[in-house]
C-alpha cells in the first residue's frame, strides 16, 4: 500500500498502539503469561476500535495487535511495525525484527511497513543499522508498499542539554536515511526554527512523533510542526495514563483511559490539524 492509505485529505493523523510492553505495564499485566497476554491483545483491539475513527492510520505490532485490524474503520489504514516489540529495546544494537511478521505479510494484509530505529550517525553500529534500512527499503519497493522510518535519535543525555548537537545529528541522520523511506516519524527538533530547517532539509514528508513527551507539550509541538512544514503527527505514549504513585494498575483503568482521555486527545489533535491546514497562509 502507498502512503495514501494512511493519509487524510490534508495530512497524516496517526496513532500508534505498537508498544504492547507499555500497555501491559500500565495494566499491571505480563506478556509472558498467556492469559494476561490475551488481555493485552483485547486492550489494544479496544483502543483501536475507540480511537481509529478519529485517525487516518493506526500503527500495530502484529505479533500482539493484529486482531485489531478486523475492526478498523474505512477511514484508517494500517501500519505494521517490523521490529520485535515484545522484547526490551537496546538502542545501541541493530533492531531485532519480528519473528513471525515481515514485509511480505505486510503487503498481504494491505499495510504500510514501519521500522522503529534508534540511531546516531556517530555510533559504532550506525553502518549495520543503515544496511538493515537499505535492505528493508529494497524489499518494500519490490513488494510495492511504502516504508516508514520511525527515527529515534539516540543521545547519552537529554536533548535539551545539547540543543545544537541534537539538531545537527538529526539532520545528519535524515541525510543518510531519507532516500530509503517514504515518510519519517521524527521527534520535535527543540524549536520552530529548527523544525523549519528540518523541513527544508527533507525530500520526503515528516510527521512529528510524541515519543516520551507529555500531552500538553506535545499538543503545542504538533501545532508548531504544522506551521513549520510537517505533514502530520503520530501520538502513542500519550494514549496511556500517566504514572500516579500508589495507584493500582489494572486493565480496567487502561480501558477507561482509552475510552475517555485518550479519545479526547485524539479528537483535539485532529481539530488542531484541521485548523492549521485551513488557516490563511
Amino acid at each position: 500500500m502507498t502512503l495514501d492509505a494512511i493519509r487524510a485529505d490534508a495530512g497524516f493523523s496517526l496513532i500508534t498502539l505498537a508498544d504492547p510492553l507499555a500497555v501491559a505495564d500500565h495494566a499491571g499485566l505480563s506478556l509472558k503469561n498467556p492469559e494476561e497476554a490475551a488481555q493485552v491483545v483485547d486492550l489494544i483491539a479496544e483502543a483501536s476500535r475507540v480511537l481509529a475513527p478519529h485517525a487516518s492510520g493506526v500503527c500495530l505490532a502484529p505479533d500482539v495487535g493484529f486482531s485489531a485490524v478486523a475492526d478498523l474503520p474505512k477511514n484508517a489504514g494500517v501500519i505494521f511495525e517490523l521490529s520485535d516489540m515484545v522484547r526490551a529495546k537496546d538502542p545501541l544494537t541493530v533492531p531485532v525484527l519480528a519473528q513471525t511478521w515481515g514485509v511480505e505479510q505486510t503487503r498481504n494484509n494491505y499495510g504500510v511497513a514501519k521500522l522503529e530505529l534508534y540511531y546516531n550517525p556517530q555510533e559504532e553500529d550506525a553502518r549495520s543499522k543503515k544496511q538493515m534500512v537499505v535492505e528493508l527499503a529494497d524489499y518494500c519497493r519490490h513488494e510495492g508498499i511504502a516504508f516508514i522510518i520511525d527515527l529515534v535519535l539516540y543521545l547519552e543525555t537529554a536533548k535539551e542539554k545539547y540543543k545544537a548537537q541534537f539538531l545537527e545529528l538529526q539532520l545528519d541522520a535524515i541525510a543518510e536515511l531519507q532516500e530509503y523511506c517514504d515518510l519519517f516519524f521524527l521527534e520535535y527538533p527543540i524549536d520552530p526554527l529548527s523544525a523549519v530547517t528540518l523541513t527544508a532539509s527533507l525530500d520526503v514528508p515528516w510527521v512529528v512523533s510524541g515519543r516520551g513527551v507529555a500531552y500538553e507539550e506535545f499538543k503545542e509541538q504538533v501545532r508548531a510542526s504544522f506551521e513549520s512544514g510537517a505533514r502530520g503527527y503520530v501520538i502513542g505514549s500519550q494514549l496511556l495514563p500517566a504514572e500516579v504513585p500508589h495507584e493500582q494498575r489494572s486493565p480496567e483503568r487502561v480501558a477507561e483511559f482509552f475510552a475517555t482521555t485518550a479519545r479526547d486527545r485524539v479528537i483535539e489533535l485532529e481539530r488542531i490539524r484541521e485548523e492549521t491546514n485551513n488557516s490563511p497562509a
